[in-house]
């Protein structure tokens, strides 16, 4: 008996103490004890002194405050799925990809998502979204090779084992129907003459899994193409490539996805976009492509017109409009395909690398849709024209049935062609 009492004076002394020790800390504490959620607040804690960390390590990754991927330059998935497992109270995240839905307690360290709605939907999980994402293959090359092959839906950054630095120049090829990235002769010497005219690192999105088959089926799965290269760039804009020093090409139906995402990231964000011939048929006859400007989808937008049947029949939605040969409707060396009024716009923009297609006066049987460009002296067609933020308009260069096709009529522009 007595070692009963003995033990119930220990008893109550605990329980005082313990009490006691509730009672001052209660005034913080006690409304989340009794409601369950004490466990809950301090991992969310946790979540947050984990991301400060991550912050400061990723510093030099950040994107800058005025681009639209801003505010998913940091992924909270790893951090809500740690705290899922260690409390089953704590908040998880319901979206995937760069759609989060954080409680309100993250509030204060997360800001208000800039990416519009509309844009959000895109980059939503589906099943029939993976199945594209599965299948487009992006060719990395750095120094004129091949470093990596990889697809938007393996679990690896898209930088990773590229050699690809982020203080270095992008470029991004987007071929045509019936082509890929691998055996196609403009796609190869484009390549060369990027990595010879502007160094950095070079991508080239290969879709041929779906342009391989009939062209009413390729414009019909459009939409889900250009989401995967929509989610491509912006995954690339989170791994801390620059958008300003982003440069995009694309050749026919790649001319079409390369300027809807360009306009759909908004902003005149990308350094440059050049398209040769984007596709016509599909896309003339659609009410909204009538009405689009892509003016927006970069700070320069250079398209190249080279024929009336397979291009666009509207010449006049970018900044420098490029009429080339008879007004922009077929071409003088055209042949046999690949090689027709269509297929020569990219052989033209290759060859402006070392011969100049240079800028004359509008012949008078063309027609023109908006206001003809003033240009200055020697302004030439492609990608090493150098003053192209002055110059705004539709534009004309001859081309002849010689190789390398450059028609020298103007006595004011005055060029060598550089053997």
């Amino acid at each position: 008996m007595p070692g009963g009492k003995m033990f119930s004076c220990r008893g109550s002394i605990t329980v005082s103490v313990a009490m006691i020790t509730l009672l001052l800390l209660g005034v913080p504490f006690a409304e989340p004890y009794r409601d369950g959620k004490f466990g809950a607040r301090a991992v969310l804690g946790r979540i947050r002194e984990r991301r400060l960390e991550r912050i400061q390590l990723r510093q030099r990754f950040l994107i800058a405050s005025n681009e639209a991927y801003n505010d998913y330059s940091m992924d909270y998935r790893d951090d809500v799925r740690s705290a899922a497992e260690n409390n089953e109270t704590a908040s998880e995240s319901k979206g995937e990809d760069y759609e989060m839905n954080i409680t309100d307690s993250l509030e204060e360290v997360r800001r208000t998502p800039l990416l519009p709605t509309a844009l959000l939907d895109t980059l939503k999980p589906s099943p029939r979204r993976s199945m594209f994402e599965n299948k487009i293959i992006f060719r990395f090359y750095h120094g004129g090779n091949l470093t990596k092959q990889t697809t938007m839906i393996e679990d690896d950054r898209l930088l990773n084992g590229t050699e690809c630095t982020l203080d270095e120049p992008f470029a991004l090829i987007v071929h045509g129907w019936r082509e890929n990235c691998y055996e196609v002769p403009w796609v190869l010497n484009l390549r060369e003459n990027l990595h010879l005219h502007r160094g950095g690192c070079v991508a080239c999105m290969d879709y041929s899994s779906f342009s391989s088959g009939g062209y009413g089926g390729l414009v019909g799965v459009f939409r889900d193409i250009r989401d995967v290269l929509l989610h491509f760039l912006l995954q690339l804009q989170y791994e801390g490539i620059q958008f300003e020093r982003t440069f995009l090409f694309g050749f026919s139906f790649g001319a079409q996805l390369s300027l809807d995402v360009g306009n759909r990231i908004g902003g005149q964000q990308l350094e440059a976009i050049d398209t040769c011939d984007m596709a016509g048929p599909g896309f003339d006859s659609d009410r909204a492509f009538k009405q689009v400007d892509f003016r927006n989808a970069a700070k320069n937008v250079q398209c190249i017109h080279t024929s009336i049947d397979k291009g666009t029949k509207f010449p006049n939605k970018c900044h420098q409009n490029w009429r080339m040969g008879q007004c922009g409707l077929r071409q003088a060396a055209a042949g046999p395909p690949p090689k027709g009024s269509h297929g020569l716009c990219p052989i033209f923009y290759n060859l402006a690398f070392k011969y100049q297609f240079l800028a004359q006066p509008k012949p008078t049987e063309c027609l023109v849709l908006s206001e003809v460009a003033t240009y200055p002296r020697n302004y030439r067609m492609g990608y090493m024209e150098t003053r192209k933020s002055a110059v705004r308009g539709e534009l004309f260069a001859q081309t002849s049935d010689v190789y390398p096709y450059t028609v020298f009529t103007n006595p004011y522009n005055i060029f060598e062609y550089g053997f």
